[in-house]
């Protein structure tokens, strides 16, 4: 008897402690109590302070777009190949570069490899200056399906300083062949 009673007031003790504990908040210090850790990330420059900081729990943390998660560093490379040297800037902490995502993917680099065998560009000078993988893969299916449009013609439209769009990209140059290849014929009285 005694010892069920001990039981109960024990259970009945550890009951309000249970929902903290199932949404895995430890029991003990309140959130935000103690020192923020510091650690070195890979990659970035400096210590990177985790947890909460001094600004956070005095109550004057602002919203908005933090360093920390702004686009990741950028990376250089230099092609063995032609000795040249590409910088492309990975999209967040930890991502890969264009190049470096079609390479891990055999079907898309065999099919860019094959656009690209006699432009005499690498991957890695392909693939730079577009904005995302689908806009790459876009321009590769235009030049592939149009062989009046070559791929480096139709590269220098969509990342050179106008930045067109595939569509506006392919009627320009579109338009710049059918004036070259335009006779003038003239007429003799």
């Amino acid at each position: 008897m005694r010892l069920s009673r001990i039981l109960m007031l024990t259970g009945a003790l550890a009951l309000p402690a249970l929902p903290a504990a199932a949404q895995g908040k430890a029991i003990g210090k309140p959130a935000g109590v103690g020192k923020p850790t510091t650690t070195t990330v890979k990659g970035a420059s400096g210590t990177v302070t985790k947890g909460k900081s001094a600004d956070a729990k005095a109550g004057t943390l602002v919203k908005g777009k933090s360093a920390d998660h702004a686009k990741g560093p950028k990376t250089t490379a230099t092609d063995a190949d032609t000795d040249t040297t590409v910088t492309s800037e990975s999209q967040g902490r930890g991502q890969l570069t264009l190049a470096e995502r079609i390479e891990m993917n055999p079907t898309l680099k065999a099919r860019a490899d094959a656009v690209l065998e006699g432009t005499g560009l690498t991957l890695l000078q392909a693939t730079d200056g577009f904005r995302n993988q689908g806009q790459f893969v876009a321009a590769l299916n235009a030049a592939e399906h149009n062989p009046d449009i070559s791929f480096v013609d139709l590269r220098t439209k969509m990342t050179g300083p106008d930045q067109l769009s595939l569509g506006a990209a392919m009627e320009q140059l579109k338009a710049e062949a059918s004036e070259t290849t335009t006779p003038t014929t003239t007429t003799t009285p």
